[in-house]
């Protein structure tokens, strides 16, 4: 079984900042595709990519934004994570599309980035888009932006390029965007390409990188979500404490209906409780090792209404009550 696909928060949160810049109040929207402030304001933490889509595809719809992800997409490259570091801090423009390519993963589980070269023309890629047709669109036009931030870096910051190939069918309000003015654009493509000029890919990158310093938190390595129980794990700790973790409501996080989801527990050889338990389990471990933290503190932390019910299940867990645990980890 596939793992779910996982994105970094960040993405969600930069649709949010353009939204709000244009007034467009977001707090019910978010909440509506379970995305809280909260969540998306851990830029670095993992959602399910179906959020994304279908928030981003939904705002764009209701507020007559065909471009949104073009707003959205402003936030410089270096500003996305260690992803985003990595292909600031390369050496020339062939070594930060490169970098871009290899390093996507990071940040979306399904990305799909590859550089392709003929005689004259170098083509910077991406493969094809999940989702529904208004979710993709302002997907794609979002990392739109972020690939040609990066050809920016070599080529300058001013650069626009003159062929461009969409996944996107809707062109409408597209017509006027400035990156398009003097472009030759063709809509309904397979896959995502800007042409870069061969002669511009052994420039040295602009700017300076040491301004740059690493985050004093590293961020979840989302490549770890190695399977569809690893990666439901990871999507469910971002409710614990916040939302009852219901099966029809993390199935509808996920985009998919309760009878898929629970199909797909079935395969995986699971059931839903036992991933909640895990969940919930885990997330109990390094609370219970800190003895100045209360056993009430810690059930209301994890979503119980009491501590006494969060003993009965960490004793279901782990065969011992959450007092008789700590006993043995002090000693």
């Amino acid at each position: 079984m596939d793992p779910i696909p996982l994105v970094r928060a960040r993405y969600a949160h930069a649709f949010a900042v353009a939204l709000d810049k244009l007034g467009v109040p977001t707090e019910k929207r978010l909440r509506k595709h379970r995305l809280s402030p909260e969540l998306v304001c851990n830029q670095d933490g993992l959602i399910a990519a179906h959020q994304l889509w279908s928030f981003a595809g939904e705002a764009a719809r209701c507020e007559g934004l065909p471009e949104l992800g073009l707003l959205a997409g402003q936030v410089p490259i270096v500003e996305h994570g260690d992803f985003g570091k990595s292909v600031y801090q390369a050496i020339t423009l062939y070594d930060a599309i490169r970098t871009f390519c290899n390093n996507a993963t990071i940040e979306y589980s399904r990305a799909d980035f590859y550089l392709a070269q003929d005689e004259y023309v170098a083509w910077f890629c991406r493969g094809p888009i999940d989702g529904q047709p208004e979710q993709r669109q302002q997907v794609e036009l979002y990392v739109l932006i972020l690939m040609v931030d990066t050809i920016r870096l070599g080529a300058g910051a001013h650069w626009q390029p003159t062929n461009l190939e969409l996944q996107t069918i809707d062109r409408r309000g597209l017509a006027d965007v400035p990156l398009f003015r003097n472009a030759n654009v063709r809509f309904g493509c397979s896959t995502t390409r800007i042409a870069v000029p061969r002669s511009l890919l052994s420039r040295r990158l602009h700017g300076d990188i040491a301004a740059f310093t690493r985050p004093e938190n590293e961020p979840v390595d989302i490549t770890l979500a190695t399977d569809f129980g690893d990666s439901l794990r990871r999507v469910l700790k971002n409710y614990v404490g916040h939302d009852k973790l219901k099966l029809e409501t993390t199935a509808e996080i996920i985009g998919m209906t309760s009878r898929t989801l629970q199909r797909h527990l079935s395969q995986a050889g699971f059931t839903y409780q036992m991933l909640v338990d895990q969940v919930l389990f885990e997330l109990a471990l390094p609370l219970l090792k800190d003895n100045q933290i209360k056993l009430l503190d810690i059930a209301l932390t994890l979503g119980y209404s009491d501590a006494a019910h969060f003993t009965r299940a960490f004793r279901r867990w782990a065969g011992v009550s959450p007092s008789e645990f700590r006993r043995h980890y002090a000693a």
